[in-house]
């Protein structure tokens, strides 16, 4: 006695169960991949929008006691130098970068200005040195105790000696201009968010 072909249970497995094995792999196959990925580090792309350092957690230039100008919408972005001591020669150095990333910002110049907040007086020589090279410089004070404290849960070398930041119209301390890399990292992001930006 001859049995056909459909009879052969080997030989007719269910389309139904193939489909549902197809539509498994689409469905969780990407998943597994991008967690392998994930696992391993491997084609994940390394690359992020900012090339200087972002400030996290966030901190208000408000947080370290600056007597400057009131911040808000239409205020400028700021390039601010911090030194907690007097701003000696390490210090002058960067107020001189900020000056060349604010005058290379180009036609927007006029929405950021450079600024210098240090935590003692300037002697009077280095007060001359400043007026004499750098006479659109903004100066104001900070408090040593507010500015150290804020600085705690970032890393050991942001809170040594000056450091350069970028602070946007609304006050929030947002880039750190690391001193291993060129100004132009900083100078390439301010053009990205003075560009994004409708605040300052």
């Amino acid at each position: 006695m001859m049995t056909s072909m459909t009879d052969n249970p080997t030989r007719s497995r269910p389309r139904g169960q193939l489909k549902l094995l197809a539509i498994s792999a689409v469905v969780f196959g990407p998943i597994l991949v991008a967690g392998l990925m994930a696992h391993f580090q491997v084609g994940i792309p390394q690359d992020h929008s900012n090339k200087s350092d972002l400030v996290e957690p966030t901190i208000q230039v408000d947080d370290w006691q600056l007597t400057a100008a009131p911040v808000g919408y239409g205020a400028s972005w700021r390039l601010l130098v911090t030194s907690p001591a007097d701003c000696a020669e390490a210090c002058q150095q960067l107020v001189h970068e900020a000056r060349q990333i604010n005058v290379a910002v180009g036609r927007e110049a006029d929405r950021v200005e450079h600024m210098l907040a240090t935590g003692s007086a300037l002697s009077t020589s280095q007060q001359q040195q400043l007026e004499k090279r750098f006479p659109r410089l903004q100066q104001a004070e900070l408090s040593p105790s507010a500015y150290s404290n804020s600085l705690q849960p970032l890393p050991a070398a942001w809170q040594q000696g000056p450091q350069l930041w970028l602070v946007d119209p609304l006050g929030r301390v947002v880039l750190h201009q690391n001193a291993s890399e060129p100004g132009k990292y900083l100078l390439d992001d301010l053009k990205r968010l003075l560009k994004l930006s409708k605040v300052g």
